[in-house]
């Protein structure tokens, strides 16, 4: 009798509902007996396009070969390449070449690289609220057109300016008869001004992408079997995560050439591994615009939906937590009046914010990890700045992009509903977390001159007192402050050859170390007091395990990434998916990505034992305390994964799924992601409690 009185309450809601909507728009098409997403869809098809792809009239046989998800998903990840590749890649590589170029401190250049994040906070709700039920590809496509602006803005200060000119102020060497004293001029060139079309261009940039990984990401679920989403979704991330290693890669040989490409550079004096070197930053922002401009036609030429959704949106399960649905209305005023309605829907789904939660505290570590990781294995292994960045490149991508992928497949695969998303992602956090480990590796410190050591004695630890640069083998040198160093035949770096007290430059071409004699602070070593520009090396067994670990830390911590982001679109009503990512990834950026670095970064400078002097004022750290550098490191990474895991836990005690079948007269339907599923939900366990 219960079961009979379900029947008869799910066809009163549905037809109370199909009613209303009716009324409301008096130019839809009747709806009966069709599941809520398809009856919402077939008010859309009537301004629906034929399904093909094509521009206006123009629809050529060739692109309907395109017409189809793996179609889409090719342009997509092609954009997903170009975005990471500027944003995450280029921009960064080029950043301290800017700095130098038009005369920026590194506030101004570090506001550049955020006001990305900053332009997807502001737009990424509005364009995910009102772009879900809109031509999604057209969204896109727009999108990759801003993308290209914003990439082609960004060289124009290259064209605007008169080529570059450089002096040299750089005093290598130990001058007693000199008197030398820092330009602190505080004036600012009038190169600055060109700051704002770096922002404007950033701002552009955040904007054009927004759509992708939202928008982008539901039109894949609607036009896949639901059990490839993941699959896909995996795909889609991996190429995001691979633009940042072809914009490394691309943007260090454009910085080999000269900025203006027409100068002869034989006439200079000076090659790229100069300080005075501005090589070519503007190149690889032409490129990325090219490309930008490229993929935003196809976008621009896909249909709303491709051929086959229907039957595929009859297959689709809904897993959306139970008392979570909302139906936006029809029209732009209802929409706009329904948006806060669908903000609150949202933070009242309670494992959909736990979700967002563990995605703030583990982007929070990833964002801090890739600003700082290189950081950490030049300090602990005493490499040279470069090659760290390399080494951990090599590390990191391959483990991103394999955790991505893996991520999907196992989704896939395993043909994983919520619950047991949540359980691989937890699965996944927990391994990670014991990765964390890798940072109990700590190498001595290097012995450095007046810092850890004193002159002349490398038994004496001065780690604790303030650094003394300066001592009776290099009075009088007139020493400049910038950090230059040397490791003399001691074995001891220096700050720099002058404050090695070194007189002479005992070779310098293209084949051989700059070396530099007449040492007078460097102890002889059988009879010769040289020194060598570079870092002294110090020998650390703990390189390829830190490596090793690291690898384990990044991999499994993207191989969650996929799992997490496939819950989040099933545990939302199948019409607040886009809402649902736009607010997850606003969340993320301004908790985790933005603020992480910062965080970070401010505890991180906290291990510096020497700080770069730039006229009296603090600047950059130029040596850190190894074992400090581990130990905070170690701490932040273990509080944040327990976060990590705490969050998602809560998410899985919290979920309530829906019921798992429809009676049987509805069996063809996908009620519970109609407006009504509240009720339906409600009903549902109360007729389990009856049966009990």
């Amino acid at each position: 009798m219960a079961t009979d009185d379900i029947k008869k309450s799910y066809e009163e809601l549905d037809n109370d509902r199909i009613s209303a909507k009716s009324k409301e728009d008096n130019d839809s098409p009747a709806i009966n007996g069709n599941n809520s997403v398809e009856a919402k869809r077939g008010i859309d098809d009537e301004f629906e396009d034929d399904g093909q792809c094509g521009w206006g009239a123009i629809k050529p046989d060739c692109a309907q070969k395109f017409n189809n998800a793996p179609g889409f998903l090719f342009f997509a990840c092609l954009f997903a390449i170009t975005q990471g590749m500027t944003v995450n890649g280029i921009i960064y590589v080029v950043t301290t070449t800017i700095e130098k170029r038009f005369d920026l401190p590194s506030v101004k250049s570090g506001f550049i690289s955020s006001c990305y994040d900053v332009a997807v906070m502001v737009v990424i709700v509005f364009v995910t609220y009102f772009g879900e039920n809109s031509h999604k590809p057209r969204w896109i496509g727009l999108g990759a057109l801003l993308f290209a602006a914003g990439s082609l803005l960004f060289t124009t200060p290259h064209y605007l300016t008169p080529f570059y000119d450089f002096q040299s102020t750089d005093f290598k060497t130990c001058d007693r008869n000199s008197s030398r004293t820092e330009d602190c001029d505080d004036d600012s060139s009038s190169y600055s001004k060109y700051y704002a079309i770096f922002v404007v261009a950033q701002l552009l940039h955040g904007v054009g992408a927004s759509p992708l990984y939202t928008l982008g990401v539901t039109y894949i679920d609607d036009n896949v079997p639901q059990k490839m989403t993941a699959f896909y979704l995996g795909i889609l991330n991996a190429s995001s995560l691979l633009g940042p290693a072809i914009g490394y890669l691309l943007g260090g040989v454009f910085l080999s050439i000269y900025t203006d490409v027409r100068v002869d550079t034989s006439m200079l004096g000076i090659d790229s591994s100069s300080p005075l070197w501005v090589g070519a930053w503007w190149l690889g922002l032409l490129l990325s615009s090219s490309l930008s401009f490229f993929v935003a036609i196809p976008f621009l030429g896909f249909p709303k939906f491709i051929p086959g959704h229907k039957e595929l949106a009859k297959e689709r399960v809904s897993e959306a937590h139970c008392g979570s649905n909302f139906q936006v209305r029809a029209g732009f005023g209802n929409s706009l009046r329904d948006f806060p309605r669908a903000v609150i829907q949202l933070i009242k789904n309670v494992p959909f914010m736990f979700i967002n939660l563990s995605a703030i505290t583990e982007w929070f570590l990833l964002a801090g990890f890739a600003v700082f990781a290189p950081k950490f294995v030049e300090s602990q292994f005493s490499l040279s700045s470069s090659w760290a960045a390399i080494l951990v490149g090599l590390i990191i991508i391959p483990a991103s992009i394999g955790g991505a992928v893996a991520g999907g497949w196992f989704v896939k695969h395993f043909k994983l509903r919520f619950r047991g998303m949540i359980k691989f992602c937890l699965g996944a956090l927990f391994i990670s977390f014991l990765c964390i480990g890798a940072f109990l590796v700590n190498c001595p410190d290097v012995d450095f001159a007046g810092v850890t050591v004193a002159y002349g004695n490398s038994s004496i630890d001065i780690t604790n007192e303030d650094a003394n640069l300066d001592s009776l083998c290099n009075n009088n040198c007139a020493c400049s402050t910038q950090f230059n160093p040397v490791c003399g035949t001691d074995n001891i770096m220096y700050f720099s050859a002058c404050h090695a007290g070194c007189a002479t430059i005992k070779s310098e071409d293209d084949t051989a170390d700059e070396t530099y004699s007449d040492c007078t602070c460097v102890e002889a070593i059988n009879g010769s007091s040289e020194a060598v520009l570079g870092k002294c090396t110090t020998n650390c067994p703990y390189q390829g395990v830190f490596l090793a670990f690291l690898f384990l830390l990044m991999f499994t911590t993207i191989l969650a990434v996929v799992p997490s982001q496939t819950a989040t679109l099933r545990c939302v009503p199948h019409s607040q998916r886009s809402f649902g990512l736009g607010l997850q990834s606003l969340l993320w950026r301004a908790f985790g990505s933005v603020p992480g670095p910062v965080i970070f970064g401010a505890v991180i400078d906290k291990t510096c034992i020497l700080w770069e002097d730039s006229c009296g004022s603090q600047g950059s750290c130029w040596l850190y305390s190894n074992r400090m550098f581990s130990r905070y490191s170690l701490y932040i990474g273990l509080a944040v994964k327990v976060c990590s895991l705490v969050f998602l836990t809560l998410a899985l005690i919290t979920y309530k799924p829906p019921p798992e079948s429809p009676p049987p007269e509805k069996a063809d339907r996908q009620w519970s992601t109609s407006s009504s599923d509240q009720i339906t939900c409600v009903n549902y366990k109360e007729s389990n409690s009856t049966k009990l």
